[in-house]
């Protein structure tokens, strides 16, 4: 494989401390120190060796490096840094020497890789995990919010077995910032069955940040951002292939994905890839009956080209996702009696059967995304950054109706442009600044002719930012300040059921400011804190809802007088890596003034369509608090545990009451085998799991239908080998979730009034790589 280098060195002399020394003086003694940091990313590279003639070091965390008593006048230097190409150069050295040094990132093709760390080279001093090589391979066949809630303090908002959508810390949808290949997704994400529109198979690398980041991605980031990083364009001809199948019992599941990339002989620096997905499942089964219409079916594919020199980088990129899920038929109900009933005895009426067909109610969506990119370097060591991405949403939900049944009941058209600029700047005293604005315009339109009058107006919304933020690397520690300024403007207008014309113009604006810092203690233990304000403004469902949400069978109504959201979280983790023991934990607090919830009232709505329970818009200050932790230990050479667990504690401290759609204590335990190769069979390995889900007790009677399901525990089971194939390996992986069949009902979801979670599933995960 070809490695590109792309190297810069300035040398500052200091010039000679004396020009009048003799032929017999001692030999002179020189000090030579610098900094090593990432061509592309102007990132440090920390653990770096350094070599100067005979004597060396190593980069601490902020890249730097001292070497003393070089002798002499004339020495070869040679930098060396896993993951990145070489540099060697002949220097001069005149007393004492100050040398910047840049490398370049090789393009490597490995294997395997199996993180068991979770550093993230995310630039922040908050919490962060990442999920990437096999660990990422083991959730291959699910939707996003899967790919990800094996990490600690992240947990799924149901709606039956099909639709789920991240939980961090407590918080979602318009709380959770997600951003697809850079482009922050901006869809219908305020359903609360509304997942997000993102194929995790394009994903080389998913992140989650923990802590509050308005500052480098602006509003709506309170809870936390879900970075999607799909592979890097090759910068080499050469081809490469990838080619994922996943099968699974229940629900008869069958996922297809593949992925091809290049570049071109007669145009270095050119690179493309291109990936496909499709996916299809019948109805689930619960540990002993089946739900109705809960199948699936998606199609999705992408494709990007670049190109790279040495001072410009570019990029097109090109989504669409396009999905068709089923909702579940036994959370539609005729009269109130009916509903009532089902509630009471929790479950179907029958148990069902099993079928691929997907009938009403059901929802279509469809997600387009386009992105063009392009890094600029400059001579000053500086880099600039413009993205812009455009996105159209098409959003449709169809109802059991007696006539138009085959006629969307909700069809909503968003459109979405956004514009990044920054720019980034490695100074060689350690401080790297970044200035930015960010620019989004929207549209969001009903489609005319559903017969049904839509629950929410038509909106545009357009807004803007501007921040400066400031991160100072140091051998020990880091420290990162940040200020923003955000303005956001929405002008709905629309007819309600009487129509009658409503809507109105809103202005919203907000300072943030976030403080952080990293302490490395050693290379073994860290601490990180932030300190960050946030803000989210109320969007069109929240002001101005009153309408049947098709999708969760219920009722809504809004309050066109909410304010925005403004939220102060503080985060603290505890990061140690030893031979044998590990450790991650996060304790945060986060109050959010104005807090914007749903739930549900007291009566309910009945219509020719059936009867539907109603649920309201509030707003309250709330307090959320909680503990995420990850330890393992290696306790045999081939065996090791690992302890998850994470609590949260949210309340309405205006009202003293507990707040609604809080996730309940869980606790994961593991053992992990890796048993020895034999024959062609390579990184072999077992893993038994057990979870534990308490009952969720910290709700107020009244609140909701019904009492909080039991508690309840499942055990998994996991195992995985490669073999070879020809030139390179195949990866296997076998799974059983929820190896006893149990039947249980989970608090977050949605549909736990009506029926259970799902029963025994037999996945079988294949991964092939060229």
């Amino acid at each position: 494989m070809k490695f590109r280098v792309f190297t810069c060195i300035t040398l500052l002399c200091y010039g000679l401390s004396s020009s009048g020394q003799t032929k017999g003086e001692a030999t002179r003694a020189y000090t030579v120190n610098g900094l090593v940091s990432d061509t592309d990313t102007r990132q440090p590279i920390s653990g770096a060796k350094v070599q100067v003639g005979t004597s060396s070091a190593v980069t601490s965390a902020e890249g730097k490096f001292t070497i003393n008593s070089v002798s002499k006048d004339k020495a070869l230097v040679i930098v060396q840094a896993p993951g990145y190409d070489s540099f060697q150069q002949q220097v001069r050295l005149r007393q004492s020497e100050k040398l910047n040094i840049s490398l370049h990132r090789q393009d490597i093709k490995l294997n395997e890789v199996e993180i068991t760390g979770h550093r993230s080279a995310v630039p922040t001093s908050n919490a962060t995990s990442t999920i990437s090589g096999a660990e990422l391979d083991r959730t291959r066949g699910g939707n996003l919010a899967e790919a990800i809630k094996a990490i600690s303090g992240v947990n799924m908002l149901q709606t039956g077995s099909t639709i789920a959508k991240p939980v961090i810390q407590g918080l979602h949808s318009n709380r959770i910032l997600t951003l697809n290949n850079g482009i922050r997704q901006e869809s219908q994400q305020w359903g609360s069955e509304h997942a997000p529109e993102i194929d995790p198979f394009i994903a080389r690398q998913i992140t989650v940040i923990k802590g509050a980041e308005a500052i480098r991605y602006g509003a709506e980031a309170i809870g936390g951002v879900v970075l999607v990083e799909p592979p890097a364009l090759p910068h080499s001809s050469e081809i490469k292939a990838e080619l994922n199948l996943t099968g699974a019992s229940n629900g008869r599941l069958g996922a297809v994905s593949g992925m091809l990339s290049g570049g071109l002989p007669r145009f270095p620096g050119f690179g493309w890839r291109i990936q496909g997905t499709a996916r299809q499942a019948g109805n689930v089964k619960s540990a002993n009956y089946y739900l109705e219409n809960s199948g699936m079916k998606e199609i999705n594919f992408s494709a990007a080209v670049g190109y790279n020199t040495e001072h410009l980088e570019t990029e097109v990129y090109y989504s669409h996702f396009q999905t068709e899920l089923g909702i579940f038929k036994g959370a539609h109900f005729g009269n109130l009696d009916d509903l009532q009933d089902r509630i009471a005895y929790g479950r179907p009426l029958f148990d069902g059967s099993f079928t691929y067909n997907l009938e009403a109610p059901l929802q279509k969506v469809s997600h387009d995304l386009l992105k063009l990119k392009s890094h600029f370097h400059l001579a000053n060591g500086a880099s600039v950054n413009a993205i812009y991405g455009f996105q159209s949403n098409n959003r449709q939900e169809y109802d059991l109706r007696r006539v138009l049944n085959a006629t969307p009941s909700l069809n909503l058209k968003l459109q979405s442009h956004t514009l990044d600029l920054n720019i980034e700047n490695m100074s060689e005293s350690g401080l790297k600044t970044i200035f930015g604005l960010n620019g989004l315009m929207q549209v969001n339109n009903n489609v005319p002719g559903t017969g049904i009058t839509p629950m929410i107006p038509n909106y545009d919304s357009y807004g803007g930012g501007a921040y400066g933020l400031a991160k100072l690397f140091r051998r020990n520690y880091e420290l990162e300040l940040g200020l923003r300024y955000d303005y956001r403007n929405l002008d709905a207008l629309g007819y309600n059921r009487e129509g009658t014309l409503y809507g109105d113009k809103h202005n919203f604006h907000n300072v943030s400011v976030s403080a952080g810092g990293v302490l490395h203690v050693n290379n073994h233990f860290h601490l990180r804190s932030n300190l960050g304000t946030a803000w989210r403004p109320p969007v069109g469902n929240e002001l101005y809802s009153d309408g049947l949400h098709h999708g969760t069978g219920s009722y809504e109504r809004g309050d066109a007088s909410l304010k925005s959201e403004r939220a102060l979280k503080w985060i603290n983790s505890v990061e140690f890596h030893s031979g044998k023991f590990s450790l991650n934990a996060d304790a945060y607090l986060n109050y959010i003034y104005d807090y914007i919830y749903l739930s549900p009232g007291d009566s309910y709505f009945e219509n020719i369509r059936g009867t539907f329970p109603i649920y309201n818009y509030g707003q309250t200050n709330a307090r959320f608090m909680g503990i995420d932790m990850t330890t393992s230990y290696k306790i045999l050479p081939f065996a090791k545990y690992e302890l998850k667990g994470s609590l949260v504690r949210a309340k309405d401290i205006r009202n003293d009451l507990y707040l609604p759609w809080i996730p309940s204590d869980r606790v994961d335990n593991s053992i992990l085998f890796n048993l020895p190769s034999f024959s062609k069979l390579s990184n072999n390995y077992i893993k038994l799991q057990h979870q534990y889900v308490a009952e969720q007790t910290r709700y107020d009677e009244g609140s909701d239908f019904t009492a909080s399901p039991p508690a309840y525990h499942l055990l998994n089971l996991d195992a995985g080998f490669q073999v070879k194939a020809g030139k390179n390996k195949l990866s296997v992986n076998f799974s059983i979730n929820n190896l006893t069949n149990k039947l249980y009902k989970e608090y977050m979801n949605r549909f736990r009034y009506y029926a259970h979670d799902t029963g025994r599933n037999f996945i079988l995960r294949a991964t092939y790589r060229i």
